[in-house]
This record gives structure tokens, sequence and C-alpha cells, in this order.
């Protein structure tokens, strides 16, 4: 147990393999033909984007709200967990990235239509790369969001699988395990 009273896996064998089984009904999601790309979860209204209500109401979830309970008590009822973008190749839908939030509605949302490198991060890695292939410098003070668009659009059109993980332990390793089973391409976890 650490300073917080969390308590670590008993076995963390188990949790491989639990990522193994995961991995595999991930990959089946994402090839669904109900699996929604992240466009499709959110839409353009008056120049603001405003969520797909009727998708995330199925889920069971309000983003950002707090739900009283009937102890009087305020909890988040924000989902909390892993998303997976997925890409096509080949006439199949591959994943590209595995991310956790707390926040996972608002994330999404910031990694398609994001205005800062910090808040569409994966746009701006995508951007950098393409800048480095074709031999231009950028950083992250002189990208400009014009400059992550074309990348932006890329991620508006991958396709999503959510997973609700409450525990903090397994949704780090989560992420960390299922990048390496797809071997996904834009994840990294190099520490800053």
């Amino acid at each position: 147990m650490n300073y917080k009273k969390e308590p670590y896996p008993e076995n963390v064998l188990s949790l491989l393999n639990n990522a193994e089984v995961l991995a595999t009904e991930i990959i089946e999601k994402l090839n669904a033909a109900s699996c929604k790309k992240i466009n499709e979860l959110y839409y353009f209204e008056r120049d603001r984007i405003k969520r797909n209500e009727a998708f995330f109401n199925a889920l069971g979830y309000s983003p950002n709200a707090y739900l009283k309970t009937k102890s009087k008590k305020i909890i988040n009822n924000e989902f909390k967990g892993l998303y997976i973008f997925g890409d096509e190749f080949d006439g199949k839908i591959i994943p590209v990235y595995v991310g956790i939030s707390r926040s996972v509605f608002r994330r999404l949302k910031q990694h398609a239509w994001g205005k800062k490198h910090n808040e569409c991060s994966l746009a701006y890695l995508k951007s950098k790369n393409q800048f480095e292939i074709e031999e231009k410098v950028i950083s992250r003070a002189t990208i400009t969001n014009e400059d992550m668009l074309p990348a932006k659009t890329i991620i508006q059109n991958y396709k999503v699988v959510l997973v609700e993980v409450q525990n903090d332990y397994d949704l780090y390793f989560l992420e960390v395990a299922l990048a390496g089973i797809f071997s996904t391409k834009w994840n990294s976890f190099k520490t800053h």
C-alpha cells in the first residue's frame, strides 16, 4: 500500500492477462460497423463544438457534470478511463494511439479541436513529425493552430473506443500495456 492507502495489485501478471483480453475486445469494437469516429461524437452549432448527447447519455455519463447522490454527496460523473484511436489500413481498423484521462469526453474534444499544443498534443506530435520529414523546424513556441489543422482533421476521422477504468493503478498500467500490445505508432513514454 502506498502513502495514500492505495493498494498495489496482488498479481501484476493477472493485469497483463486482462490487458491481453481487453486488447482483443478493443480490436473487435474498433472494427465493428457501430464504432464511432471522433467527429461523430461532436458537432458544430453556432461556431461552437457540442457533444452528441445521445451517444454520451447512452453510456450513462454527462461530461463535466456533478451529480447529487441519494446521500446528498456530490460526485463527478465524468468518464474516467482509456480511449483508443484507430485508423484504417488495408481494410482493417488498427489502434494508433492509447490515451488516458480523468475526463475522457473533454480530452477527445481537445485532441480533435484544441487550439494549443498542450490541448491537442497528438495533433502537435503528428504536425511536428510531418515538419521533420519535410526538414522544417518547428517547436511548441512557433507552431500555430493552422499548422496543426491537417493533423486535427485526421484525428477527427479516427474511430474511437472508450473503456471505463476507475482504479488509477490499472488505468496507468493499461495505457502502457495496450500501447505495447498494439505497437501503437503515436504513443511515447518519454518523460518530460
